[in-house]
């Protein structure tokens, strides 16, 4: 996890995902193929020769319970299937992040894919230190889910862009890896089923909970990332927007200020005393402990609602889209994404890797393996979808809604500034003059910055 100095300078992964701290840097991770028990000592070698001959293919990612099943999995797949050896590196967040920037900015050549946080395409690609993947050959059937797909290409195909990019034809750089979004996990016992509408979910909420023992809601409110993560499912499904198409702030118009009102005043009063200092372990604890009744999460804790080493709730909770407003039903996404370094010393094996990674095959042992898989086929398998429910819900929320955060390298900064207004107008239980003082401070900044060209 980085600190708020920190942030300032990197984009981070949503806090709702549990974190794992490395204790090496460059640690590798290497699974067997499956052979034959039967097979013999001769046979064995043959086959290892054969592998050994096809070379390998270098992987580096941060260290993320989200690619646990990946690599348990899914690495001794595609090395059973092709031959190549996976040498899969991995390092903390922000340590990874600069490693792979520099080693495609020097070109030194020590990694074949990146595994990214998706706002890192940004900084990535415009610099750029990933290959593009349409000039490889890479094209985009129909089977990807298109919000997880449109993250990959630079310069985005919809919404703002950066000066200097305003005119080009985006390409693909990148290719959705893993998936992650938020959706609702709400009480079955409170609720019956999930709440259709953000009015419905107040209603019953307010009516059902019980202070001190239970509450209605739950949200991350700490300054930065969390309350911004938290802040932006609501704002924007009550019909708020971030900026327009030229960069213009808007969060401070009447429709955004109604928006985070709602969100500051009538969630924070079905939500547990002190939610203001809440963060991904405290609203974890509310929603798995029996203390909140409802929550919008990113999927990494989700999945953690039937697990009983994890939850107290186990077959009380159950899943939904996120409430409906008058924007609609939309969620934050915060997929893992895989780009081929400029500077790949096995690129033709990377080139292998990435396209087996998203056959069918792959993705459908993907989400049986405990994922979110990027393409339909494997969301509508029924013995993925059997095994983890939230697939299904998951599926409905990309259909009914779901955006990724403004595709700039300084979204860091504006979330760090956005994040302390709102974290400050929670505290107040009113958003005050707050969201017009971020966004005066967040126009000064993109202005020094050369957005306004």
């Amino acid at each position: 996890m980085t600190s708020d100095d920190e942030r300032t300078e990197l984009v981070e992964r949503p806090l709702t995902r549990k974190k794992f701290v490395a204790t090496a840097i460059g640690a590798a991770v290497a699974a067997t193929p499956l052979l034959n028990k039967a097979a013999s000592a001769a046979t064995y070698r043959t086959a290892a020769t054969a592998r050994a001959a096809k070379g390998k293919v270098v992987i580096g990612a941060f260290v993320d319970g989200g690619l646990v099943p990946f690599k348990n999995k899914i690495i001794p797949l595609f090395e059973q299937d092709t031959g190549i050896k996976v040498e899969f590196l991995q390092d903390d967040y922000s340590t990874f992040f600069e490693k792979a920037f520099q080693d495609g900015l020097t070109k030194a050549g020590q990694f074949d894919i990146y595994v990214m946080d998706d706002p890192w395409i940004p900084q990535y690609a415009s610099a750029p230190v990933l290959q593009n993947l349409s000039k490889l050959g890479f094209t985009a059937d129909a089977d990807y889910m298109k919000p997880f797909l449109e993250l990959g290409y630079w310069p985005p195909r919809k919404g703002p862009r950066l000066p200097q990019f305003k005119s080009a034809t985006p390409q693909l750089y990148a290719l959705p890896f893993v998936g992650d979004m938020q959706s609702l996990t709400y009480r079955k016992d409170a609720f019956g089923t999930a709440p259709k509408t953000w009015t419905s979910l107040v209603a019953t909420a307010r009516a059902k909970m019980h202070p001190p023992q239970t509450y209605g809601y739950v949200f991350r409110g700490v300054k930065g990332n969390s309350i911004a993560a938290s802040w932006f499912p609501v704002f924007r499904s009550q019909g708020g927007q971030i900026f327009d198409n030229s960069w213009k702030v808007l969060w401070n118009n009447a429709a955004g200020k109604r928006a985070t009102e709602f969100f500051v005043h009538t969630l924070k009063s079905l939500a547990p005393p002190g939610v203001v200092e809440y963060d991904s372990t405290e609203e974890g604890a509310a929603i798995l402990g029996g203390k909140a009744l409802s929550i919008v999460q990113y999927s990494g804790n989700a999945i953690k609602s039937n697990d009983p080493k994890e939850s107290k709730e186990v077959g009380k909770l159950a899943f939904g889209t996120v409430p409906r407003g008058p924007g609609g039903s939309i969620a934050q996404i915060g997929i893992f994404i895989s780009g081929i370094s400029v500077s790949a010393p096995n690129q033709a094996n990377a080139v292998a890797f990435q396209k087996w990674f998203v056959t069918k095959k792959a993705q459908i042992a993907l989400a049986r393996a405990g994922s979110l898989p990027v393409k339909r086929s494997a969301f509508l398998d029924a013995q993925a979808s059997k095994h983890d429910p939230l697939q299904k819900t998951i599926l409905a929320q990309l259909i009914a809604g779901a955006e990724a955060r403004p595709r700039t390298p300084d979204w860091g900064k504006v979330e760090d500034i956005l994040g302390t207004a709102l974290n400050q107008a929670l505290s107040a239980g009113t958003i005050g003059g707050h969201l017009d003082s971020a966004a005066k401070d967040v126009t000064a900044y993109l202005k020094k910055n050369g957005y306004y060209k």
